[in-house]
């Protein structure tokens, strides 16, 4: 597994030989500001384009950064939609605590982002665990 950006407010791998492309958030994210966050989705999305991976996983499990419903409305018109446009990508999935306070706001930026792709290419998991089985079963 390669690192491909490290810093303070998340770590963005990729291992080539599944074609899995992470994006793991760290408890810092509680102290960005908005620009910051949405630096952070750019870069991300940025190195996902340059990987052209087929899974992509995302561990918000320890990210403490509110999420508004205007920035919940940027990420899927700036980062989600162009994502799935991408023809390799075949799922992306979503590690997020069971009790955080903001699944409702994810919850619904993900049902967005399903009626618009239509295709149901995202899931969303309580475990990297239990993201990377469905990940490897491929269903």
């Amino acid at each position: 597994m390669e690192t491909l950006f490290s810093d303070h407010f998340n770590d963005i791998l990729y291992n080539k030989e599944n074609g899995i492309y992470y994006h793991i958030a760290k408890s810092t994210t509680a102290q960005m500001t908005e620009a910051e966050f949405k630096h952070m989705l750019l870069n991300w999305k940025q190195l996902m384009i340059s990987c052209n991976p087929q899974w992509i996983l995302i561990d918000s499990l320890n990210s403490h950064f509110p999420i508004s419903p205007s920035l919940q409305t940027w990420i899927v018109q700036n980062i989600t939609m162009p994502v799935l446009a991408i023809g390799s990508v075949v799922k992306y999935f979503f590690v997020l605590p069971e009790e955080f306070i903001s699944r409702l706001s994810v919850s619904q930026f993900t049902d967005e982002a399903n009626n618009v792709s239509q295709e149901g290419k995202i899931r969303y998991f309580s475990s990297r665990e239990a993201a990377e089985i469905a990940i490897t079963s491929k269903d």
